[in-house]
């Protein structure tokens, strides 16, 4: 849009338009639930004031995003704000998983009952407090400890909009110009693929495309480096449940190994969502220009996912569980199952999905609904797999035929997923 006639301003207000209508409809999922429940509880007029306070406190807290978005693009500049947002956003995604697990542990059934929360000054001082009290003036209190946090609360939103519509808006165009032309800084090393991994033709261009995009792509390093804290969080629960064991017992209490198992097997398919879709996909020309073998890229990109993310990411969960465990043969012979059982759900999302790496747009919620059966079955799998592990194990004969059968499957699924993408592939088109 930038060369057309509009102003600043204008593109800064169909921009915000664009993310309150965004916040508005997540708003509307998370809370019409309690929204109804006021209603109900408490009549037509609190109701209202719940409705109003819920959407009023979604509103201000988007509009505070993007003025901090705005202070952050004139604080740290454009070259370093993708960058810094990327590791601030994977700092508290630490604190978002452990937070539901933080939150689970103390709030257990029948605590919030006897919780007193008494209203004093230091209280008004939060900003959630300032909206609730249209709930308060509602229901008849209209004391000054009422009154005044929801003045504050409109002062707020007054304030927010005035910044928003001022000198932010008139500058909108040039940082946007400046975000969408900087030249983003290439990260380099010196190190190299080992010659004897991925050597030749579509492998070996795979190889180096997928490790270049993980060194300066910072969506896709990301995304994959999500997996780590929601895998230490998973780890923390299940030792505070009664702990990891010995993968070969059957635990009535603990069920430590079946949350890590969770996350593993969760692993990749979230590789998968990544590969596929990059804001860099218009570079994708190159596969469809020169004489690459579709089906071998796709193919390749598989092995690569396993070599260069899935199995580093399973020696760090081994390294993790051993610190637990009992027994570290038993252990070493779980994660074995496990390795092949994360290959084989690899395998699945390929053939479910079979795309060029980073050949597709971003698109919020791109994620298909096959993939989503997968991962429901993947977590299904993954809850019942330590449950069942034991009678897997209760002899080497039963260990054996079972990892021999985890195997055959494997190189059964291979051989079909090669004639899927094949014929998938065929049919793949440029989306630039």
């Amino acid at each position: 849009l930038g060369f057309r006639p509009l102003t600043s301003r204008t593109c800064f207000v169909a921009r915000l338009a664009n993310m309150l209508v965004y916040t508005t409809v997540m708003t509307t999922v998370f809370s019409y639930v309690p929204i109804v429940a006021f209603f109900v509880r408490h009549g037509v007029a609190v109701g209202l004031a719940a409705l109003v306070a819920i959407y009023a406190s979604s509103t201000a807290t988007a509009l505070t995003m993007a003025a901090l978005y705005g202070w952050l693009v004139r604080t740290v500049g454009p070259d370093r704000l993708k960058r810094t947002l990327s590791y601030v956003q994977f700092i508290f995604s630490f604190f978002v998983y452990g937070g539901y697990f933080a939150l689970s542990r103390v709030f257990q059934v029948g605590v919030m009952t006897q919780v007193e929360l008494p209203k004093s000054p230091w209280l008004l001082m939060l900003p959630p407090v300032w909206f609730a009290s249209y709930v308060e003036i509602a229901a008849g209190r209209t004391s000054a400890l009422e009154i005044v946090p929801a003045l504050v609360s409109l002062a707020a939103l007054i304030g927010l909009t005035a910044v928003l519509g001022g000198k932010l808006s008139l500058e909108y165009a040039d940082r946007l110009a400046a975000l969408t032309t900087v030249a983003a800084p290439v990260v380099r090393s010196r190190s190299r693929l080992p010659a004897w991994l991925f050597t030749r033709d579509e492998a070996r261009a795979a190889a180096l495309l997928i490790r270049s995009q993980f060194r300066n792509d910072l969506r896709f390093r990301m995304g994959v480096l999500t997996i780590l804290p929601l895998t230490i969080v998973y780890l923390l629960m299940g030792v505070h449940d009664g702990g990891i064991g010995d993968p070969f017992e059957r635990s009535e209490t603990g069920h430590g190994m079946s949350l890590v198992t969770m996350a593993v097997f969760m692993f990749p398919t979230m590789l998968k969502i990544n590969l596929v879709r990059s804001e860099t996909y218009r570079a994708s020309w190159i596969f469809f220009t020169t004489p690459a073998d579709h089906a071998r890229v796709v193919r390749a990109s598989k092995d690569i996912l396993v070599v260069m993310f899935l199995l580093p990411y399973l020696a760090v969960v081994g390294g993790l569980l051993a610190w637990f465990t009992t027994n570290i043969l038993h252990l070493a012979v779980h994660l074995l199952v496990i390795a092949l059982t994360s290959h084989l759900v690899l395998q699945i999302v390929t053939f479910v999905e079979p795309e060029l790496p980073f050949s597709k747009p971003l698109v919020k919620g791109s994620a298909s609904s096959k993939l989503f059966v997968v991962m429901f079955v993947v977590m299904t799998t993954a809850t019942v797999l330590p449950f069942v592990a034991p009678f897997v194990y209760q002899s080497a004969v039963a260990t054996v035929m079972f990892i021999g059968m985890l195997a055959i499957v494997s190189v059964a699924i291979d051989r079909i997923t090669q004639l899927r993408v094949k014929a998938q592939t065929a049919g793949l088109e440029f989306q630039g």
